[in-house]
C-alpha cells in the first residue's frame, strides 16, 4: 500500500487542479448570469472542468483517477465556489461521487468511473424499490435533487431491495437498503428545480421504471470498501459533508471581493464619501472576514487532522464523523453570517437580482438548507459533548463498525 500511496502522491504533485481553476475563474464568472438565468452550468464551462480532470480527482489510480488528499478536493471546491455558487456546487457533486469508484466492486467501478467523461449524480435518499432477479436488481424510483442533471451521464438512487413482494430486512430489522448506479440513458429528468438559489445546478427530480442493474453496480456505505487505501477508509458521507461546507466558504469569498469593489465606488445618498469611508463598512468587512477564516481552518484542520490519522492506520469513530459534520455546518453557517453583514452593509445595491451580492446570499442560504450543514448537527455535538446518545442520526450513515 505505501507504494501505492506515493504513487498518488506523484500524480497529485504533477496536477495543479486549484491553479486550474483559477485559471477558470474570469470565465466562470462571465456567464454567471446566463447560469442563474438558463438553470445549468454552460456545456463550454463543463467541457472546461472534465478538461481540468475535476470530476476524476477522487477516483482510484486503478481506473485512471488521481486518488487525491480530501483536503486538496476541498480547496477545488472552494476554488470553484469563488467562481460561482452553482459551478462550485456541481463540481462537488460530479467529483466527490468519484469517490464510489473506491466503494463499488471493481467490474462496477470500471463500467461507471472508468470512462474519463463521467460525471455522475442523484440521492442517496430510497426512494425507489429494487427487485431481486438473477444477478442484480430490477429497480424503479424517483428522487429528488440530482444537482448536474444538464451534464450528468451517470446517476445513483437508493432502493430498498424487496423479494416476494415484500421488503428484505437487514439484521437490524430495518429494510435492507442499497445505493443503484445506472446510465444517464435510462433516467427520465423532471423539471423541478426552480430554486431561488443555486439555480444553476440543476438539481431537478430523476426517475426511472424497471430498469436492470447487476449487482456489480450496487454498494452501501457501511460495507468495506472495494480498494483498501486511505482516501476510501474516510467515512463517505461525513467527508462530503466537509466538500458541502466548503462551497458557502468559496460565496463567501466572492462575496467580499464584490463588496470591496462596490465600496470604493459606491457613494451612498446623502453622504460626502464612498462606502469604504465609513466605520460601520470597516467593522463589517472586517468581521465578515474573520468569520470566514475562522469557518474556513477549523473545516481544513478537522478535515486534515482525520485525514492524517486515517494515513497511519486509524479506523474512524463515531466521534471523528461528528467533527467532520459538526465542522462542515459551522463553515457553512459563518459563511451565510458573513455574507448577511455585507449584503446589509451595502444598502440598496445588494436587493437587486442582478446584483451579486444578492446572488451571492440566495446560492450561500440555498447551500446551508442541505442536510449535511443544517442547525442540526450543533445540537448533535452537543448531546455528544455531555454523552447523551446520538443515534440514530445522519452522523451513523456511513459508520462500517470500525470502532
Amino acid at each position: 500500500m505505501a507504494s501505492q500511496v506515493s504513487e498518488a502522491a506523484g500524480a497529485t504533485a504533477r496536477i495543479d487542479p486549484v491553479g486550474a481553476i483559477r485559471s477558470l475563474t474570469e470565465r466562470i464568472r462571465s456567464e454567471c448570469h446566463d447560469i442563474d438565468t438558463t438553470r445549468r452550468v454552460p456545456t463550454p464551462i463543463v467541457d472546461a472542468l472534465r478538461d481540468a480532470d475535476v470530476f476524476r480527482l477522487l477516483a482510484p489510480m486503478d481506473i485512471g483517477g488521481h486518488e487525491v488528499d480530501p483536503v486538496t478536493f476541498l480547496d477545488v471546491v472552494e476554488a470553484t465556489s469563488h467562481a460561482d455558487g452553482s459551478v462550485g456546487w456541481c463540481v462537488l457533486i460530479g467529483g466527490c461521487y468519484a469517490t464510489f469508484g473506491g466503494l463499488l466492486p471493481p467490474d462496477g467501478a470500471r463500467a461507471v468511473y472508468g470512462d474519463p467523461d463521467t460525471i455522475s449524480a442523484g440521492a442517496f435518499r430510497p426512494n425507489g424499490v429494487a427487485i431481486e432477479v438473477g444477478g442484480g436488481y430490477r429497480i424503479s424510483g424517483r428522487w429528488p435533487l440530482a444537482s448536474g442533471s444538464s451534464h450528468a451521464n451517470w446517476y445513483v438512487g437508493g432502493c430498498v431491495i424487496q423479494r416476494n413482494g415484500e421488503p428484505v430486512v437487514s439484521t437490524t430489522g430495518a429494510p435492507l437498503v442499497r445505493e443503484f448506479f445506472f446510465p444517464g440513458s435510462v433516467v427520465d429528468i423532471i423539471d423541478t428545480w426552480d430554486s431561488t438559489g443555486l439555480r444553476g445546478t440543476a438539481s431537478h427530480d430523476y426517475a426511472v421504471d424497471d430498469v436492470y442493474v447487476p449487482e456489480t453496480h450496487t454498494m452501501w456505505f457501511q460495507e468495506p470498501p472495494a480498494i483498501e487505501r486511505p482516501l476510501y477508509r474516510m467515512p463517505p458521507v461525513a467527508m462530503f459533508a466537509t466538500f458541502i461546507g466548503a462551497v458557502p466558504l468559496g460565496i463567501a469569498r466572492h462575496a467580499i471581493d464584490e463588496f470591496v469593489s462596490l465600496a470604493t465606488t459606491k457613494t451612498p445618498e446623502l453622504s460626502p464619501n464612498v462606502l469604504a469611508d465609513k466605520p460601520v463598512v470597516h467593522d463589517r468587512l472586517g468581521r465578515a472576514h474573520v468569520l470566514v477564516a475562522a469557518g474556513r481552518r477549523h473545516l481544513i484542520e478537522t478535515l486534515d487532522d482525520l485525514w492524517t490519522r486515517v494515513l497511519e492506520g486509524h479506523a474512524p469513530t463515531m466521534a471523528d464523523r461528528g467533527a467532520l459534520w459538526l465542522a462542515a455546518a459551522h463553515a457553512a453557517h459563518t459563511a451565510l453570517e458573513a455574507i448577511g453583514m455585507l449584503y446589509t452593509a451595502a444598502g440598496a445595491s445588494s436587493v437587486y437580482a442582478s446584483s451579486p451580492l444578492d446572488r451571492c446570499l440566495r446560492d450561500a442560504r440555498t447551500a446551508v438548507q442541505h442536510i449535511c450543514t443544517q442547525e442540526q448537527h450543533f445540537e448533535l455535538a452537543g448531546r455528544h459533548l455531555l454523552g447523551r446518545e446520538i443515534i440514530p442520526s445522519a452522523w451513523a450513515i456511513d459508520d462500517r463498525g470500525e470502532a
